[in-house]
């Protein structure tokens, strides 16, 4: 195979696996997409696989994260070759070792892992980290994301297809096994969670005006009470230099019986800020939280370092805020801490797209699911949602308009197997791979890197 073909299948390994999310989100084509990107890698060598991983990056990210481009214009060129440039980083291993090392049965998982292992760097370690478009999120919740997570899901789904591709007889069997238990896990996946009891009523208020007096009036013109009322992220900016607005919401909460978490700013010095949730109840401030993972280039204030519940008459509640939630840490750390359940204030606004609120909104359910935990987000233009703790979303506000929604969400108190230990499984991944690439390269100075046994027809050394 030329490169002009392998190019030709990277490009067409990227439009997959552009469709596997929203706002197409054909969650099949997740367990293709792959496939068609280690073909396109399989004996191509080092060169060509960094111009194969960076032609499938440049299309899956510029394709799919095109609304960058009404945040950042001309700049969004460069973090989709930013983002590419981890895929062409994962495909120069795969082609190479593909290559170096044909017919060995560790080229399939080695390269899996690395793809895994840099996946995760990507989205949760690199200093520009950025969660969206990986291939467990491709596949959607499943059973398996309360033990090992989105990470660990989309790990499994490039192995499946590293196996069939570049495996043995017998591995590509197994591969095959792999992608049809992957697709039925998609097929049969967890069912709406039927709870008992009341609950507690939630009332989100959806506007994209980010005015204080909005919210109030549009939370005072229902009939909503004992419950928890949430507003958007930075719903009242300067709600601490307002002694007036704080008067509004004691008779609000007083008048409602309710608790309300919003968004709102604490100055950390003149020049600086912390984006906070705050909760109060009739008799003042019960506690807050501040913003853990600021969204890049933008003023969204330092980042938290602290991720704990809120106690409130209804329970222990998480208040991340927004980008929170896009990363696995700060929901896994609030539950672990205590939190009952989630109330999310989030902010999209309207000019970042349609396309841009709802591939926000996927990444929601996948931390309910991995934390077991029911979630109420509520955002300036959408998706404002409430969320099951298997990763349903059961009640959604039209995206683009204001409204207001009630819902219900219930405490909970067990933990997941994810949160108590299943998270550290890509930590596990990227230890395991540095010792693999150690291993490797001492081998190599040693000379013995081009004869390790080879396979047999059966995926046998």
């Amino acid at each position: 195979m030329d490169l002009k073909q392998r190019l030709g299948l990277a490009v067409v390994s990227g439009l997959l696996g552009v469709l596997a999310f929203p706002p197409v989100g054909w969650w099949p084509v997740a367990l293709v997409a792959w496939v068609v990107w280690w073909v396109a890698l399989r004996g191509a060598g080092w060169r060509a696989g960094v111009y194969v991983g960076l032609a499938h990056g440049v299309v899956l990210y510029g394709v799919s994260l095109s609304w960058l481009w009404n945040l950042f214009q001309q700049g969004a060129v460069g973090l989709w070759i930013l983002l590419a440039l981890f895929t062409g980083f994962s495909g120069w291993v795969a082609g190479g070792v593909s290559r170096r090392f044909a017919g060995v049965w560790w080229v399939p998982f080695f390269a899996a892992l690395t793809y895994g292992v840099v996946s995760h760097f990507r989205a949760e370690w690199f200093v520009l980290r950025f969660p969206w478009m990986t291939p467990g999120l491709g596949l959607g919740p499943t059973w398996l994301s309360p033990w090992i997570g989105v990470y660990g899901v989309g790990t499994l789904v490039v192995l499946a297809g590293a196996l069939v591709v570049m495996g043995g007889r017998r591995q590509r069997v197994s591969g095959v096994v792999m992608t049809a238990g992957l697709g039925l896990l998609g097929w049969l996946r967890p069912g709406a969670v039927e709870e008992t009891g009341e609950g507690v009523r939630v009332l989100l208020v959806q506007s994209e005006n980010c005015d204080f007096e909005t919210y109030r009036q549009m939370s005072a013109g229902t009939d909503f009470a004992d419950g928890l009322i949430l507003w958007p992220e930075y719903a009242a900016p300067m709600f601490r230099q307002m002694p007036k607005d704080r008067a509004a919401v004691l008779d609000l909460l007083e008048e409602k019986r309710s608790v309300l978490v919003f968004g709102t700013t604490k100055q950390v010095d003149e020049a600086r800020h912390w984006n906070e949730a705050l909760t109060m109840d009739g008799e003042g401030e019960v506690g807050s939280h501040f913003k853990n993972r600021p969204v890049h280039f933008m003023n969204d204030g330092e980042p938290g370092t602290v991720a704990m519940p809120v106690e409130t008459r209804f329970g222990k509640v998480g208040t991340p805020i927004c980008f929170d939630c896009d990363y696995e840490s700060t929901v896994r750390r609030m539950t672990a801490a205590g939190a009952e359940f989630f109330a999310v204030p989030s902010m999209d606004a309207r000019h970042w797209s349609v396309r841009e609120h709802e591939q926000h909104a996927e990444l929601f359910r996948h931390r309910a699911l991995e934390n077991g935990r029911w979630m109420a987000v509520c955002a300036t233009s959408g998706m404002t949602q409430v969320i099951d703790p298997n990763g349903n979303r059961v009640a959604a506000l039209p995206l683009m308009e204001d409204g207001v929604m009630e819902g219900r969400v219930w405490p909970r108190e067990g933990l997941t197997f994810y949160t108590k230990l299943g998270w550290r499984l890509p930590q596990v991944m990227t230890a395991g791979w540095g010792v693999w690439v150690v291993c490797l390269l001492v081998g190599a100075r040693r000379g013995g890197g081009g004869r390790e046994p080879r396979m047999d027809a059966d995926g046998h050394g």
